[in-house]
């Protein structure tokens, strides 16, 4: 998908590096690859955010992470929008037609809404090859019961860290 993206003139290359704590690059270039979901607080309508939007990277990261109860919708024009995932853990429909895809799940689901998950990349599967990312034991030990729980986030960081060391190399061959 980042190569279909972007200009043919920028050379991609993947250095994975498990130690690194930084990712440099020119946020105007990753936003040309980056599509980001939030939900229309109004409306409940989906609200994809890319480089053709017009919507600054900074305030579509801040809609897609306006957690209903948590944080207060963000304005964006005339509209304002939650994050995305009130709609669907992954919006991974959204990647149809794209191959590879890289799919995050940021927490496990349970019941229905696992199903639905199952049937969404089941659909994926079908036309592309999908690399589904979970939180490993570790990350889901050090996040406990509350994934908000701001006293949590050092220790989710580094198991974040730690997993993804290894998930580099799976999500390098996928783009092989």
């Amino acid at each position: 998908m980042l190569e279909r993206s972007i200009d043919k003139r920028i050379e991609i290359k993947l250095l994975c590096n498990s130690e690194s704590d930084v990712v440099m690059g020119d946020p105007s270039q990753i936003q040309n690859a980056f599509l980001n979901l939030a939900v229309n607080a109004r409306d409940g309508t989906p609200a994809v955010f890319d480089r053709a939007s017009g919507v600054p990277l900074v305030d579509a990261v801040a809609a897609s992470c306006a957690v209903p109860g948590v944080w207060p919708p963000v304005t964006i024009g005339a509209d304002r929008y939650i994050d995305g995932g009130a709609r669907s853990y992954t919006n991974a429909d959204f990647a149809a037609g794209c191959d590879p895809v890289l799919v995050v799940l940021p927490l496990e689901p349970g019941g229905r809404i696992a199903a639905v998950l199952d049937r969404k990349l089941a659909e994926l599967r079908a036309s592309a090859e999908v690399l589904l990312v979970r939180m490993d034991e570790h990350g889901r030990s050090a996040m406990g019961n509350n994934p908000l729980d701001p006293s949590t986030r050092h220790a989710m960081v580094a198991a974040g860290r730690a997993q993804s060391g290894d998930m580099a190399n799976e999500a390098a061959a996928l783009w092989k």
